[in-house]
């Protein structure tokens, strides 16, 4: 069924999620059981917060290619006829000091772009997480890669009981540690230090967490595509579990490789080939954080959760 016949039948919502590494569009309506029907994905790479946390502004670049990608989603909304519309800005535009400007613009060219706070892409990242999954956990400990904060998401009876925000995006960590392609052993230690030592602050049960379902969403999607090698099976990627041991294989395994070795792998994403590392080894810390060997990976995240605000009754 296409779009335009879609919504004759029901509404349609469209959001928007401007993150530090990628900007993001997803179209959906909801069908007579409540769930998610996707009528449309969009990603673009446009590394809005290149730079960011030298020098606390977005630059020029990353302020155009942002509008170019902003006026391309904007055309698409309109194309699409959506009945709800909402625009999500992150990690970047939340610690920018130009920020201003950048929102300006956007709502210029009709996107109503807003800065959500930590806690609401919390909130926001486990909604959507959970309508991933075919049954909702008593409880759960979901973590969200981006490209400026991971987030930790403690969850009880489907809402958020605890959560931290830390600066360990993939972006930021890329700039402080892994400049070099292919990377020495001892800028991946660093690094491992570095997020280690973040999530040491985490506010979070470690008791706990121990013992509750780990999901990750964000990043951990594009990373599971070619950790699997580009072979999910018929069902994609959501739900699949992925282990320590495979993804510490992986952190040597990619760190050797040159930008041209990183590209051509089964399954990835271009333009990741420099923090695709970082986000490696961030899942290793948060496996060992948790005290866990595996971890559940989730499609949902933060436009799935609003999406489902939009269409709610």
């Amino acid at each position: 069924m296409s779009s335009a016949k879609s919504a004759q039948l029901r509404p349609i919502a469209a959001v928007v999620d401007l993150g530090t590494n990628a900007a993001r569009l997803a179209a959906a309506s909801l069908d007579a059981s409540g769930a998610l029907v996707s009528e449309g994905r969009w990603r673009e790479l446009i590394r809005l917060g290149e730079g960011v946390e030298a020098t606390g502004r977005i630059s020029d670049g990353a302020m155009a290619r942002g509008f170019e990608t902003l006026k391309r989603f904007s055309r698409l909304i309109e194309e699409m006829r959506a009945d709800r519309v909402d625009a999500l800005a992150t990690s970047a535009l939340r610690e920018a000091s130009n920020a201003g400007e950048f929102l300006a613009g956007a709502r210029e060219m009709g996107i109503p772009l807003r800065v959500i706070s930590a806690e609401e892409e919390a909130r926001l990242a486990l909604a959507g997480v959970l309508a991933s999954m075919g049954e909702c956990p008593a409880g759960a400990v979901v973590f969200d890669i981006g490209g400026g904060s991971l987030e930790l998401i403690q969850s009880r009876g489907g809402r958020v009981s605890e959560m931290a925000s830390l600066r360990a995006g993939v972006v930021y960590l890329t700039e402080r540690h892994l400049g070099d392609i292919p990377t020495p052993p001892l800028r991946v230690a660093s690094c491992a230090d570095d997020v280690r030592t973040m999530l040491g602050t985490a506010s979070l049960n470690a008791e706990e967490v121990a013992d509750l379902p780990l999901i990750g969403c964000g990043g951990a999607v594009a990373l599971a595509w070619f950790i699997r090698e580009g072979d999910a099976g018929d069902l994609g990627i959501n739900g699949i579990i992925l282990g320590l041991d495979e993804i510490e294989n992986w952190i040597g395994r990619f760190a050797a490789l040159d930008m041209a070795g990183r590209s051509s792998l089964p399954g990835f994403e271009p333009g990741r080939e420099d923090v695709a590392l970082a986000g490696l080894i961030v899942l290793g810390e948060v496996l060992r954080w948790a005290g866990q060997i595996s971890f559940r990976v989730s499609t949902g995240g933060v436009r799935e959760g609003r999406l489902i605000e939009l269409l709610s009754p």
